[in-house]
């Protein structure tokens, strides 16, 4: 268990947001879309790293469940307010029920409510490890046990794919469990201290353009590899592990940290944001394929979801899986 707040997985998951909202924001550039291979990866070595050993299974779920599914279900409601607000009452459309079946499995159409899947898949990745936990003596089997599970959810997500994206939470519980290894070994503590940054940033570098050289495709927020899933795999683990070392030496980085400190109210704003804004824009028939366009998208959903992150922090805490602040 970390003891200390380590100032680079801050960096690391602030990085992640920030490309997250430039990719939904419309920007298409080879360089951005290569960092598809770890930007959502990275984000479950990071939960690895900070997972609590000491909770019991109980505690986990009850501290995981404010943390995660009640943000979520706050969005999840902001989202069905302002749809039907902004499509049904000013725009006049009739209300598509499909958007929000919390319950689809069809990969090919993305309901409103997986704009915010990633609130699922993480919480079922901690369930998951804690009942692994519980089940193994050591973390060699941990390590199978993780790596099993990982199979199963490549699997599963090609020929029964599961609802709320708990396939996907399976997949990558393997980068989880590396995640919680790192501070346990003295590599890990050297990978988490940033040594090794130069050959990391060109093994980064070097996954990223055989990923995007070769058309492979990662998945993103599901898990639809296309091309060798095993070399996928791997570059994926190389390119994720040399990204935490380069994010580990920067250390504490001006705004890009605090996006990182504030990684989910920001990254579900950000989603609530955007689709609202996005969909608007279809139906007054504005033209999306302009630079313009795509930098107003992201600015404004950048900081209009952290406007409003500050917004419930200050007034209902519990809603982004806060405690409320103690009064002075």
């Amino acid at each position: 268990m970390i003891k200390k707040r380590i100032a680079g997985l801050d960096t690391l998951r602030g990085l992640g947001v920030l490309i997250v909202v430039l990719v939904h924001a419309g920007f298409s550039e080879p360089a951005l879309r290569s960092t598809l291979l770890f930007v959502i990866p990275l984000f479950y070595i990071a939960a690895g790293c900070v997972y609590n050993d000491t909770l019991s299974l109980p505690a986990l779920i009850k501290n995981k469940f404010r943390r995660l599914i009640i943000p979520y279900l706050f969005y999840l409601a902001a989202g069905f307010i302002i749809y039907f607000i902004g499509n049904c009452m000013l725009l006049g459309q009739p209300f598509n029920f499909q958007l929000f079946d919390i319950l689809s499995t069809d990969r090919m159409f993305i309901p409103y409510i997986a704009s915010l899947w990633f609130f699922e898949s993480i919480f079922w990745c901690y369930l998951l490890f804690g009942i692994l936990k519980k089940l193994t003596r050591n973390d060699l089997q941990l390590g199978i046990g993780s790596l099993l599970i990982g199979i199963s959810g490549c699997v599963l997500s090609k020929v029964a794919v599961l609802p709320m994206s708990f396939d996907t939470s399976m997949t990558w519980l393997p980068l989880f469990y590396i995640g919680n290894m790192l501070p346990k070994y003295p590599l890990g503590k050297k990978i988490l201290q940033g040594e090794y940054w130069l050959p990391a940033t060109i093994a980064v570098v070097g996954c990223c353009f055989i990923y995007k050289h070769f058309g492979f495709n990662t998945g993103y927020c599901f898990n639809m590899f296309v091309g060798n899933i095993p070399v996928i795999l791997l570059l994926t683990l190389g390119a994720t592990i040399g990204i935490t070392i380069v994010c580990c030496k920067l250390g504490e980085v001006p705004f890009l940290s605090y996006i990182g400190r504030n990684s989910l109210p920001i990254f579900a704003g950000h989603q609530v944001v955007v689709v609202a804004v996005h969909q608007s824009l279809i139906h007054l028939g504005v033209e999306l394929d302009s630079v313009l366009l795509h930098w107003t998208l992201f600015l404004t959903s950048l900081f209009g979801s952290i406007a409003i992150g500050l917004l419930l922090r200050r007034y209902a805490p519990a809603l982004i899986g806060e405690h409320p602040q103690p009064s002075k």
